[in-house]
């Protein structure tokens, strides 16, 4: 029994089939174990970020365990929402987890390589809404958390520091320059200053532990920005930084080796193939080959020294079923024709990489 991982069993299937079994009851090594399990999943609820402290809370990993891309997508059948996972090196698509109707998060966070964040909406219902994912748990569901302070469509979420930043969006009256974070220890979200500029469809990325907020739109004076914004949580502030070269509404944002990479988007009357990048050192954007294809918002991930850009809509608004790698060391980009047919997608949302595959049942 030492050797079992007890913890890794849902609370559940603990009291009904392992508490009273004989075998485990007459051995007072064997009953430790499972008040063990029983304490941990106690703790778990309590906090649900409590992380793994012993080899027997954790899921077993063999020696080539790869990572792999969860993407949430809708699906064209259904038209509902689902969590599925990509394996780059062979290029095929896993379904893993339906979604709940009536929820539709439009970021996707991960937190200490185990805690997946679903945020905010691009509809004004359910705009504060904030779910948890935990890749260890057996129970594979969702798990809410508190709501934001603000309800925010087409926000840009980012990760610093093991927090979760959600930056500006819209609350269906007006765009938002505000700011906010998820505070773990306390779990509760908390405001942060606010940035200079209302930003509608911001891109935020994360370099060298500052929080950027790059490009985006101002509803209210129908402007398109080619403005950059970097936070810095030491000192709560904002400061204006390096400005684009054209504006960017709807623009992804990609941090690879110390680049920050801006990525598509839309000026108001162009969506963009073209890719900016942007390095502390330097403090200027620099322009690098164009994507095969013009996109807006599409889900950007970093995965094995390669920046992956999947999906997003075109000129027509057309879904993108197709995905580009672009390699630094050669400076070129490679178009894949996806098989998002596999798991019947017709549209990507976001993406997280994690170690995989799952730890979740698929199904």
């Amino acid at each position: 029994m030492e050797h079992i991982r007890l913890s890794l069993l849902s609370k559940r299937y603990i009291l009904e089939n392992v508490v009273n079994e004989p075998l485990l009851k007459n051995s007072s090594k064997c009953k430790d174990y499972v008040i063990d399990a029983l304490n941990f999943h106690l703790i778990k609820s309590l906090n649900p970020f409590t992380n793994p402290q012993t080899i027997w809370s954790k899921p077993r990993q063999s020696g080539d365990l790869r990572k792999v891309i969860l993407v949430l997508g809708r699906s064209e059948s259904t038209k509902n929402f689902s969590i599925n996972w990509y394996d780059p090196s062979t290029n095929t698509w896993q379904r893993a987890l339906d979604m709940r109707k009536g929820w539709l998060p439009v970021h996707l966070a991960l937190i200490a390589n185990q805690f997946v964040f679903g945020v905010g909406s691009s509809y004004k219902t359910n705009s504060q809404s904030v779910k948890m994912l935990d890749l260890y748990s057996q129970t594979s569901s969702w798990l809410p958390l508190n709501d934001m302070s603000v309800g925010r469509t087409n926000l840009g979420v980012g990760v610093l520091n093991n927090c979760v930043y959600a930056v500006g969006g819209h609350d269906g009256v007006n765009g938002l320059n505000s700011a906010e974070v998820f505070d773990v220890s306390i779990q509760e979200w908390r405001m942060v200053s606010s940035m200079s500029s209302k930003r509608f469809c911001v891109g935020v990325g994360v370099l060298n532990n500052l929080l950027y907020a790059v490009g985006g739109y101002d509803s209210s004076s129908k402007q398109f920005f080619k403005s950059v914004e970097c936070y810095d949580p030491s000192i709560d502030r904002w400061k204006l930084v390096a400005e684009l070269s054209i504006c960017r509404s709807r623009v992804s944002v990609g941090v690879l080796d110390g680049v920050m990479y801006a990525i598509g988007g839309w000026d108001g009357s162009v969506v963009h193939k073209s890719v900016e990048v942007y390095t502390e050192r330097s403090k200027v954007w620099t322009s690098i080959p164009d994507m095969h294809i013009c996109r807006r918002n599409p889900a950007v991930v970093v995965l094995d020294g390669l920046l992956y850009v999947m999906g997003g809509t075109d000129e027509d608004s057309t879904n993108l079923d197709s995905l580009e790698i672009y390699n630094p060391k050669t400076n070129t980009w490679k178009l894949v024709e996806s098989s998002l047919n596999d798991v019947g997608l017709i549209e990507i949302i976001a993406g997280v990489v994690i170690d995989g595959p799952p730890h979740f049942k698929t199904h």
